[in-house]
This record gives C-alpha cells, structure tokens and sequence, in this order.
C-alpha cells in the first residue's frame, strides 16, 4: 500500500542485482526500504514506477509497501560512487522484504493462482510492461517470492508505458501463451474491462501527488509524459488491445 513521506537516515549498500543498482535504506520509521531516484534511474522512469505500482495496487495485485523517500546530501557526500548515484530529494521507495528471492518458473505456475496469472498479464499488456520475462531456461522476471509466507511481490515497473509497440517482447513474458496452459476466455473480457475502467479512475490523484522533482522540466514535456502514459491506458477501449489479450 502507499505509505506517508520518509525520510532516508541511513544507507546500508546498493543492491548490485537489480538493474538500476537501487540502496537498501533504513528510514525514519525504523523499516528497511529498496530506494532508488536520480540519477540513476531518470524521471521518467520514477514516473512510470509511481504509476504502475498505484494501477497494479489498484487492481488487487500485490506490490511491497511503497511510497516516497527523502534523501538527504549529507548521506551521499562523502561517498562518490553513492554521491553520482543519488540526488538529494525525493526517491522511489519500496518496502524490503527480508528473505525473498526471484520467483521461479515454477512457483510463477503453481504458487500463484490463475486469476492473478491472469491479472498480471494484463497488468503488463496495459501498462506495456514487457520487462517480465521468464522460461524453464531462466529470465528477467521482476517478482520476487516469499516461500515462508507462500506470497509473490512485483517490482521494478521503471520500464513501463514504453511506447514502442514490441508484440514479440511479449512472447518471453513470464505469463505468455506459450508459458501457461489458460486463456482468456468470454468471461474474462467483461470483468477485466470494469477493473480496468475503476482502475484509471485513480490517475488523476496519482499524478497530482508525484514529486515535482520528479517532472519533466517544461510544462510542454509534462503534458507529453502524461499525455503518452494516457494514451497507452486508453487502449483498453479498443478491441485492438483485447484481440492481444488471449
């Protein structure tokens, strides 16, 4: 769930395993957050993590605790390589969850029940998130698994909203027909049309909220940021987007 402002008191490491190398944190709440801003992840990029983490909260999937962070200066500044990696000011935070570890392909199939496996594809077709990938022979697939608890957890949406219309990128989704034994069938269309018209109700307090550090520069940029990120979120209005869901 969105959790109030923090303020980042102390940074442990980076975690050199994830892409965009975010810190692990402790924050002023006494809790440990994977907290990643610019420049090493650009603001477009914590836009789209902002965004997609509300709309996939929103559709009931399941998400760490996330959330604003405020790093300050004095916590970098001695240290370059932390220093050329992290600004001062707000970061994208997620909760850390102790203990997890890259879902694999087959607790994707069988830990997670089909309905979210359904959702999840969705979720990424909606969002044109193709940055969850995952066969028998391994992949990207930005869940993570927590066995004692029997839970997954999304994560690392910075690459959503991409507006190149990449159809065989979602041939190696972790959920692409040629990885799983269900379809879409004619009930499924009608329920996921209703959650998907909720959901984008939610958009516009979602950007209202976005750190102004975290726009683009000019007003000219912002309204095409949220103009293309509208866009892709309107597709689900044409039969063009559902003849892709199967």
């Amino acid at each position: 769930m969105p959790i109030e402002p923090l303020c980042v008191i102390e940074i442990i490491r980076r975690i050199p395993d994830c892409a965009t190398e975010p810190f692990l944190c402790k924050c002023d709440d006494g809790e440990l957050y994977v907290v990643k801003g610019m420049p090493s992840v650009p603001r477009v990029q914590l836009i789209a993590e902002w965004v997609s983490a509300h709309i996939g909260l929103e559709l009931g999937l399941s998400l760490p605790d996330f959330g604003t962070a405020y790093v300050d200066r004095a916590l970098t500044q001695y240290v370059p390589e932390w220093r050329n990696a992290l600004n001062e000011g707000y970061a994208f935070a997620t909760k850390f969850i102790p203990g997890v570890a890259p879902i694999t392909f087959t607790q994707a199939h069988t830990n997670v029940d089909e309905q979210d496996q359904k959702k999840i594809y969705l979720f990424d077709r909606w969002i044109n998130n193709s940055d969850r990938t995952l066969s028998p022979q391994g992949g990207n697939v930005n869940i993570i698994f927590d066995y004692r608890n029997n839970r997954y957890y999304l994560i690392d949406h910075n690459l959503a909203f991409d507006q190149n219309d990449d159809e065989e990128a979602f041939d190696y989704h972790v959920y692409a027909p040629r990885h799983r034994k269900w379809w879409f069938d004619i009930v499924d269309r009608p329920l996921s049309e209703d959650e998907l018209i909720r959901t984008k109700e939610i958009l516009p307090l979602c950007v209202e909220i976005i750190p102004d550090e975290w726009l683009p520069e000019t007003q000219e940029e912002r309204e095409e940021c949220f103009s293309r990120i509208e866009k892709l979120l309107n597709r689900n209005e044409t039969d063009v987007f559902w003849s892709k869901i199967k």
